[in-house]
């Protein structure tokens, strides 16, 4: 599988956001029973280590990224968010690391997932350099 730097996703959004040059927009609610299955982005087996601050309470949890896409990632984590919360991410692996604003849209026993909302440019060029990265070793999730 090949990852297209010029590719233009389904999660891109437009410009805007108040310090960030670029949103992403979530995606519209399915209804579907196999709406699961469907992304948005490819997703790629991960092991950085991510740094969540909830924004509202300060609280800060450090964990695994166990995938990682354009549009969010999976955090593998014990801990409980709420559903909707918003985070501040920082995330590490080999060497390099980007940040981003994000939200809770899934938990399990296992860990959560999280959209992201809002990617400054420069983070946003690490984020495809890391991807395009696991692209060429073909680590799909």
């Amino acid at each position: 599988m090949e990852f297209e730097a010029n590719a233009t996703p389904r999660c891109q959004g437009k410009p805007g956001g108040k310090n960030t040059p670029m949103s992403i927009e979530p995606m519209p609610e399915i209804n579907a029973p196999d709406s699961a299955n469907l992304r948005r982005a490819t997703r790629y087996y991960f092991g950085g280590v991510v740094e969540l601050t909830e924004v509202e309470s300060g609280r800060m949890i450090v964990a695994l990224v166990r995938s990682l896409s354009l549009c969010g990632c999976f955090v593998k984590t014990d801990q409980s968010l709420s559903l909707g919360a918003k985070l501040l991410l920082k995330m590490t692996h080999g060497g390099s690391h980007f940040s981003a604003n994000g939200h809770v849209v899934h938990q399990t026993e296992i860990g959560i997932g999280v959209e992201f909302t809002d990617i400054d440019t420069m983070d946003r060029s690490r984020l495809e350099e890391c991807l395009a990265e696991l692209a060429r070793t073909d680590k799909t999730a």
